[in-house]
């Protein structure tokens, strides 16, 4: 539900030229792949970005002139292995959401599950759960979260010199630490952390870090960025003329500087890539970022902290060469 609140703000119909390539790129890379015959996709809930990104993915399917698999849509509260077909063969399943995954994680099937719309978290703690969900191969994922290198490439398109980088987290996002860590080194920027166990820290160590940093990463922490908190580390972090870059168009009308996030529209496209190029054994590619994304700026916040941000496209160009090599 809180990711579906999110991508509910942000929702945008996916443009022309969106489709217009990814329509050029199956015609040319489809006769190379396995050919999938059908695709159950799963939605954890019958409304919202999930039926959003289910009527997106089966638009691009049903409208390839080489291969159109048949594409069946069911919520996870009907799902049942019944509702798959009998063989196993050239079939896929795309489990949308955190219910869905959970869903399929616990009614074993031998049909390919790609889930999407997923915190990298959940579908690790899910994996470790259990062994068997263990071979990429056969249950892999598009997560929600983009990457580190990305997050911090979109400081350091925004923001001139090396910007040190305070990032705030709770206690059970602490194992993402050293991959923060890493990126941060990787990019050649500083990085604060400070972690909190419940709200009551949670703005003395905000100020604690605001005082060591030129700008504040927000990460998709429920426990600390949400609707309960948010207009606080916001008002704060203005007031100490801190910015803040968010992962959702809503934290930017909410007064962050900026956001990269991944529309479902965006997330259709590249599961559509990976079901018409998957190769002729019909095994998932490794768990993955979203490829494509978008980024919203606040002019007007930027121009309350006197910095100089780009319009959103040179952003957008800038941050896809930064980061095009990183994982």
């Amino acid at each position: 539900m809180y990711w579906a609140l999110l991508f509910r703000i942000t929702r945008i119909t996916s443009s022309y030229f969106l489709r217009l390539a990814l329509f050029f790129g199956l015609l040319v890379t489809s006769a190379y792949s396995s050919a999938i015959e059908g695709v159950t996709i799963v939605l954890s809930e019958e409304a919202g970005v999930y039926s959003e990104f289910a009527v997106n993915l089966s638009n691009i399917l049903t409208q390839s002139t080489t291969n159109r698999p048949a594409v069946k849509i069911i919520t996870a509260n009907k799902f049942s292995t019944d509702d798959l077909p009998r063989t196993t063969a050239n079939q896929m399943i795309v489990a949308v959401g955190t219910t869905a995954m959970v869903a399929l994680a616990q009614k074993p099937t031998a049909i390919p599950v790609l889930n999407v719309l997923i915190p990298q978290n959940n579908f690790y703690k899910i994996t470790r759960q259990n062994s068997r969900l263990q071979d990429s191969r056969k249950f892999s994922a598009i997560f929600v979260d983009q990457s580190w290198a990305r997050q911090l490439g979109l400081i350091q398109v925004s923001m001139s010199g090396h910007p040190r980088v305070g990032v705030l987290l709770g206690k059970e996002e602490t194992e993402s630490i050293p991959a923060l860590q890493s990126a941060a080194k990787d990019a050649d920027m500083s990085l604060n952390i400070e972690t909190v166990t419940d709200d009551a820290e949670l703005l003395t160590a905000l100020r604690k870090l605001l005082a060591n940093s030129d700008a504040l990463l927000a990460v998709p922490d429920p426990k600390i960025y949400n609707r309960n908190n948010i207009s606080s580390i916001l008002l704060t972090s203005y007031r100490q003329q801190i910015p803040l870059f968010g992962f959702s168009a809503s934290y930017v009308k909410a007064g962050a500087l900026a956001s990269v996030y991944s529309l479902p529209a965006q997330v259709s496209q590249q599961v559509a890539e990976i079901i018409n190029n998957l190769p002729a054994s019909g095994n998932l590619p490794p768990p993955q970022y979203p490829r494509y994304f978008s980024i919203n700026t606040n002019p007007q916040v930027a121009r309350s902290l006197g910095i100089n941000i780009a319009p959103e496209p040179e952003l957008q160009y800038k941050l896809k060469h930064l980061t095009e090599r990183a994982p």
